[in-house]
């Protein structure tokens, strides 16, 4: 490990907290946008339009028309704004793909029917969709809706 952190060059060290910084200062700036107009998700002509989105597109192709370190930066910067706006989609598609419709502490507390319809039962009671002692079975099943 000691040869890994002395193969770093100093130089690259000190570019990739800069970088550090640039995405930091993104996030502040995209955080007062989102305080500002209640939320980083609007409707524009019928679709949900991610604010932090645009604002990476807006800072891609300004960075892209600057030469230098300025352009260099904003670049960074729309990077860091379009991972704000790729997280908050991606998790609204993998929550509607998971059917999350609980914390996961609720996990085992009751049994599932054959109807789909959550039961609050003790391990063992016998309820709808728990036939012949498989009540640990059912909650593992429900669990694993749930991963």
């Amino acid at each position: 490990m000691k040869s890994g952190f002395a193969s770093i060059d100093p130089k690259d060290m000190a570019q990739l907290g800069e970088d550090w910084m640039v995405v930091a200062a993104t996030g502040a700036a995209v955080g007062l946008v989102s305080g500002a107009i209640g939320g980083l998700d609007h409707k524009v002509a019928g679709f949900n339009v991610p604010v932090d989105g645009l604002i990476s597109v807006g800072l891609g192709i300004a960075g892209l028309q600057m030469k230098g370190d300025t352009g260099k930066v904003l670049k960074i910067a729309s990077i860091a704004a379009g991972g704000s706006a790729a997280t908050r989609t991606f998790e609204k598609f993998f929550k509607g793909a998971f059917h999350v419709k609980g914390e996961f502490e609720d996990l085992g507390s009751g049994v599932v029917s054959i109807e789909g319809r959550y039961h609050n039962q003790l391990p063992g009671q016998f309820g709808y969709g728990v036939g012949f002692g498989a009540a640990e079975q059912d909650r593992l099943v429900e669990a694993a809706k749930y991963l």
